[in-house]
């Protein structure tokens, strides 16, 4: 009785290697097989049974990872061709995550297919998906993302100035305070693996308008005659009262905080109290600027500084008659 040939073909590396072998010879009780296994041809005479049982009475081997076609369980009856694709490891980096997975495949596409990993429209994947690649090597897929967000952000103010010829030119006031508005933005924003890479504006709202802040400013000289800078660069009076080292340091807190000079304030410290903190007058004005005590305590310098500054804040350099 003529029997049926089975060929067996092993592959590594996920494909399939040389193509099908047919043994012509005839045997009695048993069916012919051809193994191409790592490249090597071995041809041997078996039983015939289910392609597990096959594989297993001629010690070829196989893992629960390789691809087998037909499958382990399908009986073969001869003339059959078995195909082992053996799996192999592969990494994988998808976005920040990096893993090693075992293939059967050599494509791209079917690599991420067997291992089900899917693709989003604007994911960028390398090698591309129609390439092929070599044991041990990798694939990169970096997921791309476009959305649209809406945000609401603030309009900053901005500052103007007025001129006023009756305050002298070292003389700022705050006339209005400026705030902010606020307006609705939408983006288009691009991010690569989860991080933003770009952001375009698409459309502008503004929902409250911001309010400019209003600074006037004295155009008016100082007489000459009220102050004489010393040759150490500090304001002495005619009277030679000064403002000294505590004043002139007060001074210097004055003008950051109210952006007046500090020379002003050097004038000031120094007309009223002579650079004396613990200088008192009999109306009640006490401290280096002579601040009447609803502005606040004199107990210290800094509280001097705080009292002269609520002054300013509501009366400007004429609190001083200035």
């Amino acid at each position: 009785m003529k029997l049926g040939k089975i060929l067996v073909a092993a592959a590594t590396s996920g494909v399939l290697l040389s193509g099908a072998f047919m043994i012509a010879e005839e045997y009695t009780g048993k069916s012919a097989f051809a193994v191409n296994m790592d490249n090597t041809r071995i041809e041997l005479k078996t039983k015939k049974g289910t392609v597990r049982e096959v594989l297993i009475a001629n010690d070829i081997p196989f893992s629960a990872d390789d691809r087998i076609e037909p499958g382990l369980d399908t009986k073969v009856k001869g003339g059959e061709t078995i195909n082992i694709y053996r799996a192999r490891e592969i990494t994988i980096v998808d976005g920040e995550t990096t893993t090693t997975r075992k293939t059967t495949y050599r494509k791209v596409e079917d690599i991420l297919k067997e291992l089900n990993i899917t693709l989003g429209d604007q994911d960028k994947v390398t090698p591309e998906l129609s390439s092929e690649v070599a044991e041990v090597d990798t694939i990169k897929i970096t997921r791309n993302s476009t959305t649209t967000e809406t945000k609401k952000e603030a309009v900053k103010f901005e500052t103007k100035e007025e001129k006023d010829d009756t305050k002298y030119v070292d003389e700022k006031v705050t006339k209005v305070e400026g705030k902010d508005g606020e307006k609705e933005v939408t983006y288009n924003v691009v991010r690569e693996n989860g991080k933003e890479v770009s952001k375009t504006v698409v459309s502008e709202k503004v929902l409250t308008e911001a309010t400019a802040k209003v600074v006037v400013v004295g155009t008016k000289q100082r007489p000459a005659s009220q102050m004489v800078k010393t040759a150490g660069g500090t304001v002495a009076l005619a009277n030679g009262n000064t403002a000294g080292a505590t004043g002139a340091a007060a001074a210097q807190e004055m003008a950051r905080r109210t952006g007046v000079p500090a020379s002003t304030w050097e004038y000031i410290i120094a007309r009223e109290s002579n650079g004396q903190p613990g200088a008192r007058n009999a109306s009640g004005a006490s401290g280096l600027f002579q601040t009447m005590p609803g502005w606040g305590s004199t107990a210290t310098v800094e509280d001097q500084i705080n009292a002269a500054t609520r002054a300013y804040q509501a009366q400007g350099l004429s609190a001083w008659g200035m």
